[in-house]
């Protein structure tokens, strides 16, 4: 079988980031192709590199036999290489027909032609999308199938498919894999990638592992299984910047209690108990449901059932002002986003939610946001030119930095924190770390969600796994490892 795509030294960084380094395979023609690793592997870096989205640094991409230098993803489809990107790229005003024929000018005979083509594919499916329905109108999973429909209505030569199934139901995932097996017998190559090792070693006939933008090794699916392929995507290594200090009392007091928290298709019945001094860790891949779970826990989205018992009473968490009357705080995911006011400086950033507590006779002194941000700027060692510099300005970790300042003007009893040190240096990350242990020595009970397992491995007391909306793991400190997390987090390993 000829090789059909051969990456040779691919080598890709960004600003403080190696994405990919020198990472040399091939893909062969006619097969189908999975590539794993953990999140940061550089699996979807490789892929955008593929699809024109991106351009390496270094490296050669051999296609059909001769290099190739791909400008732009239209240069990439006129390939015949087409991707259905993890983010859906899709128009949401235009039609689910527009959208499939994008860019495509079709009339007559050979319109009517793909358009019956077009509805035979979602026929295959077993799903029923109007072809004149808004995309902006159907679900996420219709949504996600309509991207899948249109590379495939393209015949593609090679069909890249990152996390495809992430929205889809279990049938409508057997049948994305029986338009699959299709497909290749007809002479497509699918690449596909997946955190989900039950799909990859039902579909793929090899499977590439990556490892920190670095390639480790390509492997034949019945010369492998699901526990040694999570022995090659974690590795062996361990930073030391990670050193696991043990609570100093004992846990014993439950601080929050959850019993069978149920929200629509994001998790159901969840149940733990988060002790008092405790890092908790929850870790899980995409779509399992993680930070869903703890926007529930803070209020942003009410349960559909289950109850939530703080110090043993049951409480009602409506919203977010309700969480923080309770003693709860939270660091987002996406702290530009939903945790920062960009264009607000540092010593409103960390003063605002004390704000209604500081106003006096109807006027807000700016003398008091000085008064409350002063000293944590100092206990956080957060690096400003000022306390009136835009917190736009700031770098990342010394933006994540006012956020927690922003929580410990209110003392909380719990905090949640999700993906802390995303986006931050590796020094920043070492003074996060220590925050986290001041404050658990400070007697605060934390709940720490990360998509890096040195992190989990490193920092918690007690780690919950979830995979696809359910926690099917909870292991104690002794039983830690990244091996194992990890291959409860890709339904590798059922619940002990």
């Amino acid at each position: 079988m000829e090789d059909i795509i051969i990456f040779q030294e691919i080598t890709k960084t960004f600003p403080g980031v190696v994405a990919l380094d020198q990472v040399s395979f091939s893909i062969r023609q006619g097969e189908i192709h999975a590539i794993v690793g953990q999140n940061g592997a550089g699996k979807t870096t490789l892929m955008n590199i593929l699809s024109g989205e991106i351009q390496p640094d270094r490296g050669v991409l051999v296609y059909r036999g001769r290099p190739v230098v791909i400008p732009d993803p239209h240069a990439a489809r006129s390939l015949g290489i087409n991707v259905v990107h993890q983010e859906l790229m899709l128009c949401p005003n235009l039609t689910v027909l527009e959208n499939i024929f994008l860019g495509q000018s079709l009339k007559g005979l050979e319109r009517e032609r793909k358009v019956k083509g077009v509805q035979e594919i979602f026929k295959g499916f077993g799903v029923d999308v109007p072809l004149q329905a808004r995309v902006r109108d159907l679900s996420i999973a219709k949504q996600q199938l309509v991207e899948i429909v249109r590379a495939v209505a393209f015949r593609s030569e090679v069909l890249v498919l990152d996390e495809p199934t992430s929205a889809l139901t279990v049938a409508e995932a057997k049948r994305l894999f029986e338009i699959l097996r299709k497909l290749v017998k007809e002479g497509t190559t699918i690449i596909f990638i997946s955190h989900r090792l039950e799909e990859v070693f039902e579909i793929a006939e090899r499977i590439t592992v990556l490892r920190d933008g670095k390639y480790v090794t390509t492997v034949v699916r019945e010369e492998t299984n699901p526990e040694d392929l999570v022995r090659l995507m974690v590795g062996k290594t361990f930073v030391e910047m990670f050193k696991y200090e043990p609570p100093p009392k004992r846990l014993q007091k439950v601080v929050l209690e959850v019993r069978n928290l149920s929200r629509g298709t994001f998790f159901q019945d969840i149940s733990f108990a988060l002790y008092e001094g405790e890092i908790l860790g929850i870790y899980g891949l995409q779509g399992s449901g993680r930070t869903e779970l703890a926007e529930t826990l803070f209020g942003f989205s009410p349960p559909d059932r289950g109850e939530i018992f703080l110090y043993g009473k049951r409480i009602e968490i409506r919203n977010t002002w309700e969480a923080i009357r309770l003693g709860l705080a939270m660091v987002p995911e996406d702290r530009r986003r939903t945790g920062l006011f960009l264009n607000m400086d540092v010593k409103e950033n960390i003063g605002v939610v004390r704000a209604p507590q500081l106003v006096k006779r109807g006027f807000l002194s700016p003398a008091s946001f000085v008064t409350i941000a002063s000293p944590l700027v100092k206990k956080l060692n957060i690096k400003t030119s000022g306390l009136s510099q835009k917190v736009r300005n700031l770098s990342g970790g010394n933006q994540q930095k006012v956020v927690i300042a922003r929580w410990l003007t209110i003392q909380p009893r719990i905090l949640i924190v999700d993906e802390m040190t995303r986006g931050v240096d590796v020094g920043a990350k070492q003074e996060m770390y220590r925050i986290i242990q001041d404050l658990r020595r400070e007697g605060m009970s934390i709940i720490f969600i990360s998509s890096e397992l040195s992190e989990i491995t490193g920092l918690c007391d007690r780690v919950l796994v979830m995979y696809k909306g359910k926690i099917v793991g909870e292991l104690q400190r002794e039983a830690i490892s990244e091996e194992t997390i990890l291959a409860h987090a890709m339904g590798a390993k059922a619940l002990d």
